[in-house]
């Protein structure tokens, strides 16, 4: 009995949270203004801001790259982004830890892509051309370390085509 009373009185009192009410003047100044990304997307779970980038250069041009480089970030790649969201000279380079034939598909991918699949030395061993929204694969021609993802019609315009050697960033690696 005593048992009972003692977890009645733990359950009442419990449930009830005090309620502390902040002096007016304090409200509006608590409030922080946070400057928001016109590229954040509520269903992405990596932002583009939040992203590790690096530069790349080829041909003249230099690229910003977003490092894809554990197994969520790869797996969310450029879904959600549109046409505004990347600019001519961003994509995304997926760095995995070994080399294998690799294929991609665009599920919740609304923007065209060139998916261009290197090897180790940066070697590219084909460029293949994601649909919007197309789940099938774009497979590799061989066993791909990383993968450079540019909009559709990029890879043509930098020079990067099958045999290109592209200049990968330093210190680069999988964090898994």
């Amino acid at each position: 009995m005593k048992n009972l009373v003692l977890l009645l009185i733990v359950l009442i009192g419990g449930c009830q949270v005090p309620k502390i009410e902040a002096p007016a003047e304090s409200k509006v100044s608590n409030i922080v203004q946070q400057k928001s990304d016109p590229r954040d997307k509520p269903e992405r779970l990596y932002q583009l801001k939040d992203l590790e980038t690096r530069k790349m250069t080829f041909n003249g041009h230099q690229l910003t790259v977003w490092l894809m480089d554990d197994s969520g970030k790869r797996a969310e790649g450029m879904m959600y982004l549109v046409d505004k969201d990347v600019k001519d000279t961003e994509g995304m380079l997926f760095i995995f830890s070994d080399s294998e034939p690799r294929s991609f598909w665009m599920q919740n991918c609304p923007l065209g892509l060139d998916i261009c699949y290197l090897d180790a030395k940066g070697k590219v061993l084909n460029v293949g051309v994601g649909k919007p929204f197309d789940e099938s694969g774009v497979p590799s021609k061989g066993p791909a370390k990383y993968v450079l993802e540019l909009k559709v019609g990029r890879a043509k315009k930098f020079g990067i085509k099958e045999g290109s050697i592209l200049m990968l960033p330093e210190n680069i690696s999988p964090k898994e």
